[in-house]
């Protein structure tokens, strides 16, 4: 395969996001539950990549379980329709959704759909009732329906992957939906493209997250981060979220808060995330 010039590349980012919204047990929309997402081909198989707290409800480096049990059911996926007009034509527009169930079953202990690191951090309350907490990554995958129809623009190949490290002021494109917001409309979903830059390339008391020097916004987590390179656009990760530097004024002050990433570059190679019977086993 030839890889297109990188200015169509570059036209190519709106197209590589998914718009995601939470729905419940009943299937309804969970109030302000919006996040986003990426498609990424691997072998023959689409699989839908978000984060962890996404999927569950719950942030992984500050657990507040409450007795509550996670209300996110399913997730709502919208990107826009792909239609195959005639051999070699493939148009790109309005919208369609799918439904992606998050368990196989609605009993505790919960048996999840999804893909996530093999590794996981012990936490008895959401282990005892089937959730495993991820120890490097806030990031997982689910396998999406082969019925499912995408055009080549909208899809990250497996091929168009950083298997190396970025450095401090290294530029990245962070892709995704601000509070469920897309630029043309849910009509036609679009989301938006921030360039942001490394701040640093460790976090204290987490796995594998990228500080950025300025956050995206909410709704934007799981979307996909590219790099430049001589060569095209390569994916490097998921936006996770913000970091507040002084945690004291964290409700109030916003202007300093930092961004973060979930950095995937070193994982490519080896399947980035395991089937989670596999995680339990």
């Amino acid at each position: 395969m030839i890889d297109p010039p990188l200015h169509f590349q570059k036209f190519e980012l709106p197209f590589k996001g998914v718009h995601i919204q939470c729905l419940d047990w009943d299937g309804q929309p969970i109030k302000g539950a919006f996040a986003s997402g990426f498609i990424r081909r691997e072998g023959e198989y689409h699989f839908l990549y978000t984060c962890w707290h996404v999927v569950t409800g719950f942030d992984m480096h500050n657990l507040r379980i409450r007795n509550q049990l996670p209300n996110r059911a399913a997730l709502k996926v919208t990107l826009q329709n792909s239609e195959n007009r005639q051999p070699g034509v493939t148009v790109v527009g309005g919208n369609q959704e799918l439904i992606v169930p998050l368990y196989k079953n609605h009993n505790t202990p919960f048996e999840p759909l999804w893909y996530q690191d093999k590794q996981d951090t012990p936490q008895p309350d959401l282990n005892a009732i089937g959730l495993r907490v991820p120890f490097w990554h806030d990031a997982v995958k689910v396998k999406l329906p082969a019925t499912l129809n995408v055009s080549e623009v909208q899809v990250v190949d497996e091929r168009r992957c950083l298997e190396s490290l970025l450095c401090p002021c290294d530029q990245v494109f962070v892709v995704g939906f601000p509070y469920g917001y897309s630029a043309l409309g849910m009509g036609q979903p679009t989301p938006i493209v921030l360039t942001r830059h490394i701040a640093a390339t460790r976090i204290e008391g987490r796995q594998r997250e990228i500080l950025l020097d300025s956050t995206g916004a909410g709704g934007m987590s799981g979307g996909p981060v590219f790099v430049e390179t001589p060569t095209g656009f390569l994916l490097v990760g998921l936006y996770t979220g913000l970091i507040y530097p002084d945690h004291v004024v964290e409700k109030n002050e916003r202007v300093t808060a930092l961004g973060t990433y979930c950095d995937l570059a070193l994982c490519w190679k080896t399947l980035a995330l395991e089937p989670y019977a596999h995680a339990n086993g």
